[in-house]
């Protein structure tokens, strides 16, 4: 697996993740990490994150670093906790590190800190394999 060029399709690929400002910065095997730039649409009517966003940058993030595995996968279950408020909050550093690799599903554990450097929210995101290897889109079944 090219982990840069993994990187570089996760950042260029539009959708939910562009629209959102987030960033792929890092992947290795079984982890990634990547920052999203808050903007006030992306806040709830209390001037804080809304938990949403913090879902989404922890979905892409435990997704990108499922998928340095080299199969492709979808979303099965995720949990979070929002520990901290956000208010002061501009710019979200998401780390995914892997918990289980399986054949069928795998877990991962995201920590996501504010620019000074807070623990904000925790998530634990489950990804199932469709078994088809990264490249091999006919073998998609879902």
């Amino acid at each position: 697996m090219d982990y840069d060029k993994l990187k570089e399709q996760r950042n260029h690929q539009g959708g939910h993740a562009q629209d959102m400002n987030m960033k792929i910065l890092e992947v290795g095997l079984g982890t990634a990490v990547g920052r999203m730039e808050i903007e006030d649409r992306m806040l709830n009517p209390y001037g804080a994150i809304h938990g949403g966003v913090l879902f989404s940058l922890a979905d892409t993030v435990g997704g990108t670093a499922a998928l340095s595995r080299g199969f492709y996968i979808v979303t099965s279950t995720g949990t979070i906790n929002y520990l901290r408020g956000t208010r002061r909050s501009r710019v979200i550093t998401a780390t995914a590190e892997e918990v289980k690799a399986g054949k069928t599903l795998s877990i991962y554990d995201v920590s996501m800190k504010d620019e000074h450097d807070r623990l904000v929210a925790k998530a634990v995101m489950t990804y199932y394999s469709l078994g088809a290897a990264i490249g091999q889109d006919e073998k998609i079944d879902y």
